[in-house]
């Protein structure tokens, strides 16, 4: 009797083992696909703007628009070490360190020094979309979304649904 809990307790860590290990690969795979030089092709952003006169005062109503950029220097750079470099053109300005939570999403955040930017404050979390175009969507911000691309390539467009066509 006491083989046979050996034997089951062994089997049973043996498949728990194949079970972590499957899901480590899946995440280094997530991981692997980020890496590399993306630059942003596309920002969408939900504003309030002037609806109509009541009488006595105006309505607002929030409505998606968006940019589009064709040829963007907004760069970001993800290193297998899990830093990241946000570059204008050739110009490091900002960096942080990304990852993965433990859903498997892909977030990056910002380090911040003594003067902080109110711009960078906030989680990142990335939705991939197909091998080489995500979207970023802040922490806490439900009115924008960035759309990034890895340089040189065209974006899958046809896979995302955006919020303006």
């Amino acid at each position: 009797m006491k083989r046979l809990t050996l034997v089951l307790a062994l089997a049973l860590s043996f498949v728990s083992c194949e079970k972590d290990e499957s899901n480590l690969t899946e995440q280094d795979t997530l991981g692997q696909k980020v890496l590399g030089t993306w630059e942003m092709y596309r920002d969408e952003n939900l504003v309030s703007t002037l609806d109509e006169w009541t009488g006595t005062e105006w309505t607002t109503i929030d409505q998606w628009f968006q940019n589009t950029r064709e040829d963007s220097d907004i760069i970001l750079e993800f290193n297998s070490d899990n830093t990241f470099k946000n570059l204008y053109a050739t110009v490091e300005v900002a960096n942080g360190t990304w990852g993965l939570t433990n859903d498997g999403r892909v977030f990056f955040d910002y380090i911040q020094n003594d003067i902080v930017n109110e711009n960078l404050l906030g989680r990142r979390y990335l939705s991939l979309h197909c091998d080489n175009t995500y979207s970023i969507e802040v922490e806490g911000n439900d009115r924008a979304v960035y759309y990034y691309r890895k340089i040189g390539t065209t974006e899958c467009s046809e896979l995302i649904n955006y919020n303006v066509d």
